[in-house]
C-alpha cells in the first residue's frame, strides 16, 4: 500500500518481489499489469532473529521499524530489500469470485433483551442472566404503598407520619403529583417489562443469518436440578385440586421425591409472541417473567359483620354462630354451600340468580371480593387465609362508577388508575383473615353455622386491633405473607443435602433468621438452565442455552420492608416506613442504590437507565451472550 504524506507531493515507491518482477518481464505494460493492491499482513517473519521479532524496543532491530514480511511504512525507514520468506496463504477479495454465494439454512434461537432506551438486542448460543428478586419485591411494596393511608391506623406504628412520608416519596422522589402521573409511571415501568411480573427476558426469535422471526419455542430443563428448581419457582401457579380450586403447591409425583410438596409464592410465566405479520402467535416466543402468583381470587359470602378496630377506617370481622347472624332455617334449605369463600367461576356463573336470596341464605348479607391463599401445602391442616376488600373501599363515595362490560354493568373504582398493576398493588396490600369452623358439630349449631372470619396472625389464631397497633402481635398482608413464604422456600432449597435442588451461592444466617428472635440476613442464588429449541425448524436450528441466576439478598429487601418479631413470630411489615431502595447487583454489599425503580436520577436526567447511583444494573443483568447484529 502507498503512504500518503502531508505534503503536496506524494511519492509511491513500489518494491517488487521476484514474483512481481517476473510478472513485469512476462506481462508487458506496467500500467495495466497492477490493478489492485493487497492488504498488508503485519505478521512478523519469525525466521528472523529473536531481536527482530521483539516488539518491546524501538531499536533498528525491532520489528516495528521494518523487519516485516512485506514492505510497509515510510520511504525513509522501510527496508529496501524484499523478503521472500513469507508467502501469502489467504487472499481477501473485494468482491466474490462467483456471482452466486453459497448460502446455508443454519438458524439460531435468539434471546431478546430490551435495553433501557427501548431498543431490543438479541443473543444466541449461550446466555447468562442475573435476576434480582429483591428489587422486584421492593417494587411490589411500592405498588401496595400507594394506599398506605387506608392502613396507617391499623397496621403501621408510624400512623402520624407515614402518610406524609409516602407523599414526599411519590411527589419529590418519583415526581408523581397526580393520578394521571402515577398512571404514566406505571406505563413507563411496563414498557421495560416491570409490573405485576418482572421480565427475565423479553422475546425469543429464530435468526437465519439475515432476519429474526418468531417460531414456536419449546423450553427444556438442562439438568435434573434445573427441572426441580423450575418447579419450585413455578410453585405458586394456581393449580385446581379435585375441582375445588385449592392451591396445593407443586407435587413431585412420578419422581424420586414422590410425596413431597414445596410451597412457593412465585410463578413463572412464558408468554407467546407475535410473528412478523402480527397475525399469529407463536408459543414461547414472548417474554419470560417472574411474579407472585400463589393466591387465587373469589368472593367471601358471610354474615354477622361487626367492627374489628375502633380507630381509622373500619375493618370488619364476621361472627356467624347462630341463625340470626348466619343463615336461617334448617340446613336442608342450603341447597349449595355457597357460604364462606366461593371461586369467581362459581360465584359469577354457577350460582343461579336468587340462590342467595332463598330462606337458607337470607342472613348471609355481605359479599366481598377476596384473595385466598393456602399456607401449609404439605398437610393442609391449617385453614386457608383470606384477603377481603373491606366494605369502606367499595362505596360509591370512595371511587367512581366505571363501565366494566359492554352490557352497561358498572363497578366501583377502588384504585387511582385503571392500570392492572394498580389493582394488583391494592390486592397485595390487603390484611390477612382466617376462618374457623365448629368441627365437632360439623359446622352447624342451632340450625346455623359456627363460622367466624377475622384478622389473624400465624397458625390461624385471631388477633385484636389493639395488640397489632401496639406491636404485641404480628400481622400479615398478602405481600407480607408471600415474603415469608419466599423465606421458607429459599431455605428449603439451600438446605437440601441432595441433588434435587441446587444453589450456586448462599451465605448468612438464614436458618436462624426464620424462627425465634433472630432476624439475620442471608444471600442466595438459585440457578436454572433452560434449553430453548424451535419446534418448527428444530433439525437445522441451533438451540440456545440460557442460565438464569435468581438472586435474593435479604439485607437489601429489609432496608425497605421491615422484618420484625412479635410473639415469637418473624414477619414482614410493609407499612412501617416509606423507604424504597433498589440495590440490583449491589444487593450483597449495598454500596449503591436507587430510590427510583426507573434508575438513579431519572426525574432530573430524563433518561431511563435502570441503574444505581454507581451504574449497577437494577432488576436484571445480562452477564454474557453473543450479540446478533441483524438487519
Amino acid at each position: 500500500m502507498g503512504f500518503i504524506s502531508s505534503a503536496t507531493t506524494t511519492t509511491l515507491n513500489i518494491q517488487l518481489t521476484d514474483k512481481g518482477r517476473s510478472s513485469i518481464l512476462n506481462g508487458g505494460n506496467l500500467i495495466n499489469l497492477f490493478s489492485k493492491f493487497g492488504i498488508s499482513d503485519s505478521d512478523i517473519d519469525y525466521r528472523n532473529t529473536q531481536a527482530h521479532s521483539d516488539t518491546s524496543t524501538t531499536t533498528n532491530d525491532s520489528a516495528q521499524l521494518g523487519y516485516m514480511p512485506d514492505i510497509t511504512g515510510e520511504k525513509t525507514t522501510f527496508r529496501n530489500a524484499v523478503n521472500e520468506g513469507y508467502k501469502v496463504r489467504d487472499n481477501i477479495w473485494v468482491k466474490p469470485e462467483r456471482t452466486q454465494v453459497q448460502s446455508t439454512n443454519k438458524k439460531y434461537v435468539a434471546l431478546g433483551m430490551r435495553q433501557p432506551n427501548g431498543n431490543m438486542k438479541y443473543y444466541r448460543d449461550t446466555c447468562v442472566i442475573d435476576y434480582y428478586i429483591h428489587d422486584l419485591l421492593v417494587l411490589h411494596k411500592l405498588f401496595a404503598f400507594r394506599y398506605v393511608n387506608d392502613y396507617k391506623d391499623t397496621l403501621s406504628i408510624n400512623s402520624s407520619t407515614i402518610v406524609g412520608s409516602a407523599t414526599t416519596y411519590f411527589e419529590t422522589t418519583l415526581d408523581i403529583d397526580t393520578k394521571g402521573e402515577y398512571s404514566q409511571f406505571l406505563g413507563t415501568l411496563s414498557e421495560y417489562g416491570l409490573g405485576m411480573y418482572g421480565n427475565i427476558w423479553d422475546s425469543v426469535k429464530v435468526y437465519d443469518g439475515t432476519s429474526l422471526e418468531a417460531e414456536n419455542i419449546r423450553m427444556v430443563s438442562k439438568k435434573d436440578y434445573d427441572y426441580y428448581n423450575s418447579l419450585v419457582l413455578a410453585g405458586g401457579a394456581f393449580i385446581r385440586n379435585g375441582g375445588n380450586g385449592q392451591q396445593t403447591g407443586i407435587e413431585y409425583n412420578g419422581t424420586t421425591i414422590k410425596g413431597f410438596k414445596q410451597a412457593s409464592p412465585f410463578s413463572l410465566f412464558f408468554s407467546p409472541g407475535l410473528n412478523s405479520t402480527t397475525k399469529a402467535y407463536k408459543s414461547g416466543a414472548g417474554e419470560a417473567s417472574l411474579g407472585l402468583g400463589a393466591f387465587d381470587w373469589g368472593y367471601l359470602n358471610v354474615g354477622g359483620m361487626v367492627p374489628w378496630n375502633t380507630t381509622g377506617n373500619v375493618y370488619p370481622k364476621f361472627i356467624m354462630d347462630n341463625k340470626f347472624n348466619g343463615w336461617a332455617g334448617e340446613s336442608t334449605n342450603i341447597r349449595d354451600s355457597y357460604v364462606g369463600f366461593v371461586t369467581t367461576t362459581d360465584m359469577e356463573s354457577a350460582i343461579s340468580l336468587g340462590t342467595l336470596e332463598a330462606d337458607g341464605y337470607k342472613n348471609i348479607d355481605t359479599t366481598l371480593p377476596a384473595a385466598r391463599l393456602v399456607l401449609d401445602v404439605a398437610t393442609s391442616s391449617l385453614s386457608p387465609v383470606y384477603y377481603p376488600i373491606p366494605p369502606f373501599m367499595m362505596t360509591e363515595a370512595n371511587g367512581d362508577l366505571l363501565l366494566i362490560n359492554n352490557s352497561g354493568a358498572k363497578g366501583i373504582k377502588i384504585t387511582d388508575t385503571q392500570n392492572p398493576t394498580d389493582a394488583y398493588g391494592r390486592i397485595i396490600g390487603l390484611m390477612e383473615y382466617t376462618s374457623n369452623w365448629n368441627t365437632i358439630q360439623s359446622g352447624f349449631k342451632s340450625s346455623g353455622a359456627l363460622f367466624n372470619v377475622f384478622p389473624s396472625q400465624a397458625a390461624g389464631q385471631p388477633t385484636t386491633a389493639t395488640r397489632v397497633a401496639a406491636g404485641t402481635d404480628p400481622h400479615y398482608t398478602l405481600l407480607g405473607r408471600m415474603l415469608k413464604m419466599a423465606d421458607d422456600m429459599f431455605v428449603g432449597i439451600s438446605s437440601q443435602s441432595n441433588s434435587f435442588w441446587s444453589t450456586n451461592k448462599y451465605s448468612g444466617g438464614y436458618k436462624n433468621g426464620l424462627s425465634g428472635t433472630s432476624i439475620d440476613n442471608y444471600n442466595v442464588s438459585i440457578p436454572i438452565t433452560w434449553v430453548l429449541e424451535s419446534t418448527q425448524t428444530k433439525a437445522n436450528t441451533t438451540p440456545l442455552n440460557v442460565t438464569v441466576n435468581f438472586i435474593f439478598n435479604k439485607g437489601a429487601i429489609t432496608e425497605s420492608i421491615k422484618y420484625k418479631n412479635a410473639s415469637s413470630q418473624n414477619f414482614y411489615s410493609i407499612y412501617d416506613n416509606a423507604i424504597f431502595k433498589f440495590y440490583g447487583e449491589d444487593g450483597v454489599t449495598r454500596a449503591s442504590h436507587s430510590e427510583d425503580p426507573r434508575g438513579y436520577g431519572f426525574t432530573s436526567s430524563g433518561t431511563t437507565s435502570y441503574e444505581t447511583s454507581t451504574g449497577k444494573k437494577l432488576f436484571r443483568k445480562l452477564i454474557s451472550g453473543q450479540e446478533i447484529k441483524a438487519n
